[in-house]
């Protein structure tokens, strides 16, 4: 993957975020994706990654700016490691800020496009 399309991926997860379109996150994800999110049981497959991203938005995710650091690639492999700043509104609380790190995997499909098939993340704020 070059630094243009890696920079692409985290420009549609972005716009995706802001618009909050599930269907438009889901996308950049293979089918049989691994979601491992902070806290929380992993999400196998698209139906599950969706359930994570909805609740997410129900609990007032606004925002996700992604920056990617560094990759390395191997094969049809790149692994991406980058920052991440996540804004939350909830619908009953103040609006918040959690900045932390992530790894992502992308494959290379057989239409040479790029899927999603891990993706990890956590907080750099203490646990409560």
């Amino acid at each position: 993957m070059t630094v243009g399309e890696i920079d692409a991926v985290a420009k549609a997860y972005h716009d995706a975020v802001a618009d909050k379109d599930t269907a438009a996150i889901l996308a950049l994800y293979t089918e049989d994706a691994k979601f491992l999110p902070p806290n929380g049981e992993p999400c196998d497959g698209r139906a599950e990654i969706q359930a994570w991203m909805d609740q997410m938005f129900e609990m007032g995710a606004s925002s996700l700016d992604l920056e990617p650091l560094e990759t390395k690639e191997g094969g049809d492999l790149t692994v991406e490691y980058g920052r991440y700043t996540l804004g939350m509104e909830p619908p009953d609380a103040e609006a918040f800020t959690d900045v932390g790190k992530y790894i992502v995997v992308h494959e290379r499909q057989d239409d040479d496009s790029t899927k999603i098939v891990l993706d990890i993340f956590n907080s750099n704020q203490e646990a409560a």
